[in-house]
């Protein structure tokens, strides 16, 4: 029900009551239409506004990133372990309650996580919920992406090399050299060599799940998530661009 709250003018307005879901409408709102894994991370005041509590400074984050681009990642705030918080529910561990967690769309197959778990460990349970939800376990397209990611990286280091040579001779001799045509059909080349490329990683990623698609969301969730506030303080998205 809405509480009664007044303006400065004296008059009263309904003001929606935050709540909290069940966890089966938390994970309902958080997923939406989206029918990859979740993986969820909760910010603290230690980390907050930062990728700390999944990301880890000084360490190879590389198979963080490619792993997660199979998930459907959202970040929550600070507040979401406020009793009243619409998706209070969805941490599972009381007393300490886990910093992230990876579960099926459904919210079966929950693994809380922590912060200072160990990479290891992290990628374990990524891997494990990968190959329970997908058709192809991942690793076989790790190895692909991984090698496809290094040619990538060569390509990215021409391109800029071309790029900035072709930056010199317009300093030094102006648009009318002889040396820009050879350079601009060098530069074209290297520009196609990584257009092929993303498109390999992106054929190499694309996975077939072995759900059947999502029905989307109905008219009575929607209505039930915008009267719990559920939307305030979300954040959905791919990690590592997903």
């Amino acid at each position: 029900m809405p509480e009664q709250a007044k303006t400065e003018d004296g008059r009263t307005k309904a003001q929606a009551v935050r709540r909290a879901l069940t966890r089966e409408e938390a994970i309902r709102v958080i997923a939406g239409d989206d029918p990859r894994p979740l993986l969820v991370l909760r910010e603290c005041k230690v980390c907050n506004g930062t990728d700390e509590a999944l990301l880890k400074g000084g360490v190879d984050n590389e198979q963080t990133f490619l792993l997660a681009r199979w998930f459907h990642c959202v970040k929550l705030p600070v507040d979401v372990l406020e009793e009243d918080h619409p998706f209070h529910a969805l941490f599972v561990q009381d007393e300490a309650p886990e910093h992230l967690f990876v579960c099926a769309v459904d919210g079966s197959a929950h693994d809380p996580l922590e912060s200072q778990t160990s990479r290891t460990e992290l990628w374990k349970s990524m891997r494990a919920i990968l190959a329970a939800e997908y058709k192809v376990k991942p690793e076989t397209r790790l190895k692909t992406i991984a090698r496809l990611m290094d040619k990538l990286d060569v390509a990215d280091d021409r391109l800029t090399e071309l790029i900035d040579r072709q930056d010199q001779i317009l300093e030094e001799d102006g648009p009318q050299s002889r040396k820009l045509p050879k350079l601009a059909k060098k530069i074209a080349r290297e520009e196609k060599e990584r257009e092929e490329l993303f498109k390999k990683i992106a054929k190499a990623y694309d996975i077939e799940l072995k759900r059947p698609p999502k029905t989307p969301a109905t008219e009575a969730d929607a209505e039930g998530a915008a009267k719990a506030g559920a939307g305030a303080g979300a954040a959905g998205g791919d990690a590592g661009g997903s």
